[in-house]
């Protein structure tokens, strides 16, 4: 839960966001490592306030943008934004990696509280894909929520990033949420498995990412929002993402 608002710096147009720490302070050393022709610049930060000094970019984002489109772009961002993990050489801040942040162990929770969400095969597909992160080499940032109300342009027509969550691991994570908006599953369910993966190998192809990573890591990502949907009472969107986590179930 973030507090963002706009704010003037002199002549200098700028947003002041506010969130917990360390989410704060890994999110500013994150934004200082990103490449700013990729990433909204962090201009100045407090650890202790958890605040964020940030350049302020224009309200147009990759909603509503053809999938195709906003696939491309958000698969190059994630590819430049792989940069090398800047908390090894900081001792007070660590960035979690992808494989150590708990996700097994939340999944398990969120199965206990809905059990019938979704078969066996696409939980157990899941859980093997989560486990096999272990040994995932990777020593660079991925963005970690990375979808099209995150990325929007700059004053000069450029798309850059806002609102990392990151972690260190590999960018075939942000698949689930880049190749199809939420509020856009009908059109991909209508379109059929065959779309999906077509999607995935853009990603995979863009990203320079395998696309076999890129399709299991989709695959534990809709398990674990249809689990968490479900919970909440959307039924309609817990069962599209289960959907989707069926047809890359292997």
């Amino acid at each position: 839960m973030s507090i963002v608002m706009p704010v003037r710096r002199g002549n200098q147009e700028l947003m002041l966001k506010v969130l917990p720490w360390p989410e704060a302070s890994r999110e500013a050393l994150a934004l200082k490592a990103f490449p700013a022709s990729a990433s909204v610049r962090c201009l100045d930060h407090h650890d202790e306030l958890g605040a964020l000094l940030l350049e302020r970019l224009t309200p147009g984002s990759l909603a509503g943008v053809t999938p195709d489109r906003s696939i491309t772009i958000q698969a190059d961002l994630a590819r430049r934004l792989a940069v090398p993990d800047p908390s090894r050489k900081n001792d007070a801040i660590q960035i979690e990696r992808l494989a150590s942040d708990g996700w097994l162990v939340h999944l398990e929770g969120l199965l206990h509280r809905a059990p019938r969400v979704l078969s066996d095969r696409s939980v157990d597909a899941a859980r093997e894909a989560i486990t096999n992160l272990a040994d995932d080499p990777t020593a660079t940032l991925t963005h970690g929520d990375l979808h099209s109300r995150n990325v929007h342009r700059d004053r000069d027509g450029f798309w850059r990033v806002i609102d990392p969550a990151p972690r260190v691991g590999t960018i075939a994570y942000e698949s689930h949420t880049v190749i199809v908006e939420r509020n856009r599953l009908a059109e991909l369910i209508a379109a059929g498995p065959c779309e999906l993966r077509r999607r995935l190998e853009l990603f995979a192809d863009v990203a320079a990412v395998p696309l076999d990573l890129a399709e299991r890591l989709c695959q534990a990502r809709a398990v674990s929002s249809a689990l968490h949907e479900a919970i909440e009472g959307e039924g309609a969107l817990a069962a599209a993402l289960a959907w989707m986590a069926a047809s890359l179930a292997r």
